[in-house]
């Protein structure tokens, strides 16, 4: 039975200590420093003890409470922290500088629960690294955990599945393993598992798992990205929506705002703690480019997504690198570095944070293996001529037509297959211990006929460039047209596909849209994906879209899912640093647009052809529209639209007297 706490004896050494106390917390009532004491230690003997330490030592109060030789004065901290005392400061673990339960004393110094074992690390007996003890072998040798697990007493066969496996726990039965371990009765309240990490929560009183636990989520009510504290998966709640009381709520230590139930670190200050430990160079300087990532990567829409990404393979070893250069962080930097995926997506959040200029990549890496191509030539004169064919002819055309536009992936293929077939040419030429000048008619026709179609005529348009800048004489080679396209045209399967896109709710609104973008319109997936919201226009209640110098009027319900695109602009998937782009349909590294094989592979999977839906649809409207109409209206070249217009054989003798009797509005 408890009752109102007894005040102490005039001799008793708990006046000095409640003294202690009313100076450093002068609004708290003697009655309740009173009470926090017998909340930290029930007895007398425990009293004296208490009062002793910290009279000998105020300062365990204000920051120094690791060093307190007994546990009782961490509890009377928590305690006055309870009541509300403000001068009181709760300790934070001397090695990882998070507010966590300190355990035993190590040294002198109260470590928290994670950091008591590494600081009690000692040189394992069997790999010799520095690590906590886990076991020890028959000498008394300590074994780490890793060489514990490899160790032969450590497996044994599993009593549920008979498999030799490492021992996860005994039970009545015998040893089991990690797969075969019972977990607890208890079901998940939000995902219905039955992990063996299943506890109760504080905020709900429900079983919660740790990975809901852990769960990021954005909050049905007030639609902020938070930690699952409440409701369901399908309408989850953050800790200010579940409950509003800020009484009931503890907050971060870092940034004293994140409503939660402890006082350790938030997600976002935890991760802001890693990122700058992580881009400190050893002199203790970080790069303003990092720290402006730094910036961008902390206020991400899921910082635990940022978190788990660190984790990766060589991603912390990239960036460990890039900040203990001595050179400024630039593109250039970067190029000097072993390539990789995880490279190349660490520039494109450089990019996206400002802290590295644009550019196009693609184009880049043209230039580069160009570059290449032409060194790898021995002789000198091959080295000059493909140096203009490379470099004046193709690239020079290539930029000339982009428009500020980033290069393609067909673009860019492009160029490199000329550049290969020509290369080939000119080896081909010097294994012969010939030259382009010596060449005849004879050795061209022998490489024609050995070499495949696609190869043949990418190498006789360097033969016939090759004449025309007078590198080489008296040489032909044949040209080849587009005649017609390959493949069927089926107009009933090209509706059919365009109702199921337009009514099928079912498919994601990025796929339905670019689909009916090459079944109506007969767009070319690098020209989809190189949309951007700016080709977008609202008049009049009206959705135009601009895929060429003339704005199309969309039809309902098409208007609604480009509106959709550009109201999310979000690519599908988890990411690490997904801001809105100005692109309708983004990829999945920051900056960048989706590209055409990612698209051409979603649009596979809904049942379409891309290549044959884009010929049907351009064949129906070459029939339909005059050649200048078509190619004003879809953005295509009008060379191109007169060839599709004579094979649809289109007949536009009346369309101007057609257009002329037409009503104005």
């Amino acid at each position: 039975m408890t009752g109102r706490p007894e005040p102490p004896a005039p001799d008793d050494p708990v006046d000095a200590l409640l003294d202690l106390l009313a100076g450093l917390e002068p609004a708290l009532a003697r009655e309740a420093l009173l009470a926090a004491v017998n909340q930290a230690a029930a007895r007398p003997d425990g009293h004296r003890r208490l009062a002793q330490a910290i009279v000998s030592q105020p300062d365990l109060l204000t920051g120094q409470g690791a060093r307190a030789e007994t546990p009782s004065v961490l509890r009377l901290i928590d305690a006055l922290a309870e009541a509300g005392a403000r001068a009181v400061v709760v300790p934070s673990c001397p090695r990882c500088g998070r507010r966590k339960q300190l355990g035993p004393p190590i040294e002198g110094v109260r470590l928290c629960h994670g950091c008591g074992p590494k600081a009690r690390a000692v040189a394992c007996g069997r790999c010799g690294k520095i690590r906590p003890t886990a076991r020890r072998n028959d000498n008394g040798q300590p074994l780490c955990q890793n060489c514990w697990h490899q160790d032969p007493r450590s497996w044994k066969p599993c009593v549920s599945c008979g498999n030799n496996r490492r021992v996860a726990a005994v039970t009545e039965t015998g040893p089991v393993c990690q797969s075969c371990r019972p977990g607890h009765d208890l079901p998940c309240s939000f995902c219905g598992s039955t992990s063996s990490r299943v506890g109760i929560s504080r905020a709900i009183g429900k079983p919660v798992c740790e990975r809901c636990r852990k769960r990021w989520i954005v909050c049905s009510n007030c639609g902020t990205g938070a930690m699952l504290k409440g409701g369901t998966l399908d309408e989850p709640l953050c800790a200010r929506c579940l409950n509003p009381d800020p009484t009931f709520w503890k907050r971060c230590a870092v940034c004293q705002t994140t409503w939660q139930l402890s006082t350790a670190e938030c997600a976002r200050c935890s991760l802001d703690r890693k990122l700058t430990e992580l881009f400190t160079s050893p002199a203790g300087a970080t790069p303003r480019e990092l720290d402006q990532l730094r910036e961008a990567l902390v206020q991400a829409d899921r910082p635990d997504s940022v978190d788990t990404w660190l984790t990766r393979p060589g991603v912390s070893t990239t960036l460990r690198e890039l900040a203990s250069g001595h050179r400024r962080l630039s593109h250039e930097l970067i190029d000097t570095m072993p390539a990789s995926l995880t490279l190349n997506h660490l520039r494109s959040m450089l990019v996206t944070a400002g802290a590295l200029p644009d550019r196009d990549e693609r184009l880049t890496a043209l230039e580069g293996w160009i570059d290449q191509t032409i060194a790898a030539r021995t002789v000198p004169e091959h080295h000059r001529i493909l140096h203009g064919y490379a470099v004046w002819h193709h690239l020079r055309r290539l930029r000339g037509r982009l428009n500020s536009q980033p290069v393609s992936h067909q673009q860019a293929r492009n160029v490199r297959q000329h550049v290969t077939a020509a290369a080939a040419v000119l080896d081909w030429l010097e294994a012969r211990e010939l030259t382009l000048a010596t060449c005849t008619q004879a050795h061209l026709d022998l490489w024609l006929t050995d070499h495949t179609q696609s190869h043949r005529d990418r190498s006789a348009n360097f033969v016939r460039w090759a004449v025309v800048h007078r590198h080489a004489f008296r040489l032909t080679a044949p040209s080849t047209r587009w005649h017609a396209p390959s493949g069927p045209l089926d107009q009933d399967r090209r509706w059919d596909d365009a109702r199921r896109l337009l009514h099928d709710e079912t498919c994601p609104t990025a796929d339905r849209a670019a689909g009916l973008l090459i079944i109506l319109y007969a767009q070319k997936l690098t020209d989809i994906t190189a949309l951007t919201i700016n080709h977008v226009h609202q008049r009049d209640g009206h959705t135009f879209l601009y895929l060429g110098s003339r704005p199309i009027a969309l039809p309902t319900p098409l208007d609604d899912l480009v509106n959709e695109l550009v109201a999310i602009r979000k690519p599908r998937g988890g990411g690490v640093l997904n801001p809105e782009s100005a692109w309708l349909f983004p990829g999945r590294w920051p900056g960048r647009p989706l590209t055409e094989g990612a698209l051409a592979r979603r649009l596979h999977e809904l049942g379409l052809n891309p290549r044959q839906d884009r010929n049907t649809a351009l064949f129906t409207l070459a029939a339909e529209l005059p050649a200048a109409i078509l190619a004003k209206t879809l953005g295509i070249n009008i060379k191109g639209a007169i060839q599709w217009q004579k094979i649809a054989a289109g007949d536009w003798s009346t369309y101007a007297a057609d257009l002329s009797q037409r009503p104005r509005t």
